[in-house]
This record gives C-alpha cells, sequence and structure tokens, in this order.
C-alpha cells in the first residue's frame, strides 16, 4: 500500500477513480478477512487456554488488526464507495473528514502495526529456537502486552504526518475537495522523508523476519550443540506458520511500498492500474492469514470447525452429533470384541 503522503495528479488531469473491478475486489477482500479473522478471534473467545502462550497473543493481535483494516477499507471511499460517499460540505466537518478518513491514516497505520506484530512473531520463534532459557523471561505475557502497545504506538507516530498534509479545498467537485499539500515542499527533501519512511515501515521489519528465519535454520540445522528441543521447534508446526505469516505479508507489502519510494523519487505515479493493483495486493495478507492458521495448526483448525458447526442449522448440528454417538458406539463394540478373545 502506498503511503498517505504520496502524490496525486492535478485537478486538470483526470482520476482514473474506483471501477466496477477495483469496487468489487475491494469488497470481497474485506469480507474475506473480515469473517476469516474474526473466527480466530472467536477461537480465542472460544478457549481462552490458548492465550497462554505469547504467540496466541500476538496471533490474537494481528487478527483484530486485520478485522479493523477490513472495516476500513469496505467504508472508506477512497476503495469502495467512491464517488458515491456523501462528502461533507461544511468546513469544519469537511477538513477532519479529509484529514482522518478521506487520508486513510489509520488504515495504514494498521499495515505497518501488522507488519511489525509478524516482526514480533518471528522474533518470539527466534528465542524458542535459538535462546530457549531466555524465552521466558523475554515472551512472558506481561511482556507481550508491552511489545504489542509499543508497537501501536510507534506504527501511529510512522504516519503522525499524514493528517497534516491533507486540506479541504470546498470549491472542488465532491470527490476531489480533499487534496494532498505537503509539509516537505522541496522535491529532494519529500524523497529523503519519503524514503526513510519506507525503510521503517517495510525494509526494517521485512529484513528483520528474514535474518531471523535465515539464522534459526542455519544455527538448529548445522550446529552440532543445537537440541534436539531447538530441532523440533524449527520444524514444529507452529514456526511453520509463522514464518509462512511472515513470508505472505512481505510478499504482499514490499510491492506496494518499492513504488511509493520510486514516487516519491519522482519515478513513478499514484492512482495508475499498477498503483490500484499493488493496493489490493497489500490487503490480500489479511485474508490469507486465517487460512495459513488453520491449514498450519490442529487447534485452530479444530476451533474453526467447532465454531462453524455450533451456528449450523439444527438439523446437521443434530446429525453431526448423531455420526459421534454412532462412531463412540462402534469404538466400545470393537473395543468390547477385542478384549473378549484375550
Amino acid at each position: 500500500m502506498n503511503v498517505s503522503n504520496s502524490s496525486t495528479p492535478s485537478s486538470s488531469q483526470p482520476l482514473p477513480g474506483i471501477t466496477n473491478f477495483t469496487r468489487v475486489t475491494y469488497s470481497i477482500l474485506s469480507i474475506v478477512a473480515m469473517v476469516g479473522n474474526t473466527l480466530v478471534i472467536l477461537v480465542f473467545v472460544e478457549n481462552k487456554k490458548l492465550l497462554r502462550k505469547s504467540y496466541n497473543i500476538l496471533i490474537l493481535s494481528l487478527a483484530v488488526s486485520d478485522v479493523m483494516t477490513a472495516l476500513l477499507l469496505i467504508t472508506n471511499p477512497a476503495f469502495v464507495l467512491g464517488n458515491v460517499f456523501p462528502y461533507p460540505t461544511n468546513h469544519v466537518i469537511g477538513d477532519i473528514f479529509c484529514r482522518f478518513i478521506w487520508s486513510r491514516v489509520i488504515l495504514f497505520q494498521l499495515v505497518v502495526f501488522s507488519a511489525y506484530i509478524c516482526m514480533a512473531l518471528a522474533t518470539e520463534r527466534w528465542y524458542a529456537v535459538v535462546r530457549p532459557f531466555q524465552y521466558q523471561e523475554v515472551f512472558n505475557k506481561k511482556r507481550t502486552l508491552v511489545y504489542i502497545f509499543l508497537v501501536w504506538l510507534w506504527s501511529l507516530l510512522l504516519v503522525i504526518t499524514t493528517p497534516f498534509e491533507v486540506v479541504f479545498v470546498p470549491s472542488n467537485s465532491p470527490s476531489r475537495r480533499c487534496k494532498w499539500k505537503f509539509l516537505w515542499g522541496q522535491n529532494t527533501v519529500r524523497a529523503v522523508v519519503g524514503t526513510i519512511q519506507v525503510l521503517f515501515k517495510m525494509v526494517l521489519p521485512s529484513l528483520t523476519m528474514l535474518c531471523l528465519f535465515i539464522h534459526m535454520v542455519c544455527k538448529a540445522s548445522r550446529s552440532n550443540v543445537a537440541s534436539a528441543e531447538s530441532k523440533a521447534k524449527l520444524r514444529g508446526k507452529m514456526t511453520r506458520m509463522v514464518g509462512a505469516a511472515c513470508f505472505v505479508l512481505i510478499i504482499c507489502f514490499a510491492p506496494s511500498q518499492t513504488n511509493y519510494a520510486l514516487t516519491v523519487m519522482g519515478k513513478a505515479r499514484l492512482d495508475t492500474k499498477l498503483h490500484h493493483f499493488l493496493s489490493l495486493l497489500v490487503f490480500v495478507s489479511s485474508c490469507v492469514n486465517p487460512f495459513i492458521y488453520g491449514i498450519s495448526n490442529k487447534n485452530y483448525r479444530g476451533g474453526y470447525l467447532k465454531i462453524l458447526f455450533s451456528v449450523c442449522p439444527k438439523r446437521i448440528a443434530n446429525k453431526r452429533f448423531e455420526n459421534d454417538v454412532e462412531d463412540k458406539r462402534d469404538a466400545t463394540y470393537t473395543l468390547q470384541t477385542f478384549e473378549s478373545k484375550f
């Protein structure tokens, strides 16, 4: 996703706007992400014992972030509603609307927050594999909650300038009343500031995740002193699950931020087909994560099935109950037959 302090075409240039394809695609992404991540949250509500583990607390925070992202995505005028959105005419309300809603500042902050939560998950797995004796001290429940809070503040800090770079122009047509006005007037300064933002928003978390997983593999696989427990954790379902989530986030997030870096350097522009495609790609990770959890981990998979069956029609639920009773009856009969032979 391209961050908000990016250039836009002048008012004389036609904007591509929201096409039917982007509107439908964004809507589908939002619904899938909302349903999938709500299911993840309900798994933790159903089984609170899972939250005794630090990685589950981090996964819960990531799921909450993805649900909020989906809600903002489907309600923001820049993605689904487009020109249909009732743009305000009052100058004060319009100014607030442009700075905090149209600018998508909270949406961008949530994406950066998700990237750093994935980095925290990779760090948690690194400690579990490489530094198991320090793991409990570094990743206890209290410290994990502190990490999440600090990540939230840090992601907010990285987009803090966004509301100050948007103005409300009431004389323009409704869809053009919000306009970017950069704090950094000179192109060179803007390029430097934009590059620094990209480094902290994408490059730092992405490289950290990659380096941690590479080091884990090298340390646990090639070291003769690595414990059997460390090697087992490296091959374990949780490490594979976190690795897959981190890899998907990097694949989805990096191209958009690279395009933004090129934009602030004057080598590319926004509101192009490439820009919209890369923006779509960013939100794919929010949809994919629940599937990764379900495929990689039986606790999540079992939780999904339990919740889904609980909301099924009564006939289906009763049929499943009857099948379970019949299976248990067959198992009991088989056991009694086996015991009678001895």
